[in-house]
C-alpha cells in the first residue's frame, strides 16, 4: 500500500445512512438510542466530538476521548505533533486554545493532548461531548463491516465519508504496528479523525490514505491502553 500522509484539506462530502445511536458522557452511560434520519443529524452528533488541530503550519482532525473535572483529553494523528510540545486545538463551537502533548509518537502514529479544563468556560465545557468508546463493541467489529469517518482542518467535522474493514489486525511496516486497514475514499485532513461503526462508537483514529481507496488506522484497544498509562503516570 503506498502511504500518503493527509494533511491539507478538500471540499466538504456528505453522505446518507441510517444508523442507530446515542449520547454518551464522561463515565459512558447510555441514553435512548435513537435512528438517524439524515446525513445532517448523524454529522451533528460526531462532530460535537470532532476537533481540528493545528500545530505550525500543519492542521488535521482530532476527537474528544474524555472530560474529567481536571482535563478535556484529545486524540490526533503522531505525524501531525511530531517535534510539538503544544498544538492549538478547535472545538465544534469555534472556541480555540492550547493543548500540551502528553504522548506522541509515529509508530504508531498517535498523539494524545491535553486541555485544561480551568481555561474552559463551563458554557462551552457542557457543550462537548467525548466520543462513544466501548471495548465490546470494538471485538465485534469484523472483516466486511461498514464504517464511517467524519472530520476536516478547515471546518469542523464537514468532511465524511464512509468505508469497509479489510482486516482488524493488519501489520503495516511503515508504522511498526498491527492496525485497522480499511477500504475508504478519504479526503485530505480527515488525517486524526474518529473512524465509527455503524452505531457511532469509535474504533480507530485515521492514519493515512492513498488514490487507491486503502487506508489505515489505529485500533481503539492501543489508544486506550496509552490513555490509561498516561493517566496512571498523572496518579
Amino acid at each position: 500500500m503506498k502511504k500518503r500522509r493527509i494533511i491539507s484539506a478538500f471540499a466538504a462530502i456528505f453522505f446518507g445512512l441510517s444508523l442507530v445511536s446515542g449520547c454518551s458522557n464522561n463515565e459512558a452511560k447510555e441514553t435512548e438510542e435513537k435512528e438517524f434520519t439524515s446525513a445532517d443529524e448523524l454529522v451533528d452528533f460526531v462532530r460535537v466530538s470532532t476537533v481540528m488541530v493545528t500545530a505550525g503550519e500543519k492542521h488535521a482532525s482530532g476527537l474528544i476521548l474524555g472530560i474529567d473535572e481536571e482535563e478535556v483529553t484529545i486524540v490526533t494523528a503522531g505525524h501531525l505533533m511530531e517535534g510539538y510540545d503544544q498544538g492549538i486545538i478547535t472545538f465544534s463551537t469555534g472556541n480555540a486554545g492550547f493543548g500540551d502533548v502528553r504522548f506522541v509518537s509515529e509508530n504508531p502514529d498517535l498523539c494524545i493532548m491535553t486541555f485544561a479544563v480551568e481555561y474552559v468556560d463551563e458554557s462551552l465545557l457542557k457543550l462537548l461531548k467525548p466520543v462513544r468508546v466501548s471495548k465490546e463493541k470494538y471485538d465485534d467489529l469484523k472483516e466486511g463491516d461498514s464504517v464511517f469517518f467524519c472530520g476536516s482542518a478547515i471546518s469542523t467535522g464537514s468532511n465524511a465519508t464512509t468505508g469497509t474493514v479489510a482486516s482488524t489486525n493488519y501489520y503495516m511496516s511503515e508504522y511498526d504496528a498491527w492496525m485497522l486497514y480499511l477500504y475508504a475514499d478519504v479526503m485530505a485532513g480527515m488525517s486524526g479523525c474518529g473512524v465509527y461503526d455503524e452505531n457511532a462508537y469509535l474504533v480507530g483514529i485515521l492514519c493515512a490514505g492513498n488514490d487507491g481507496g486503502e487506508a489505515v488506522a489505529v485500533k481503539l484497544p492501543d489508544i486506550l491502553d496509552k490513555w490509561e498509562e498516561i493517566k496512571n503516570d498523572k496518579d
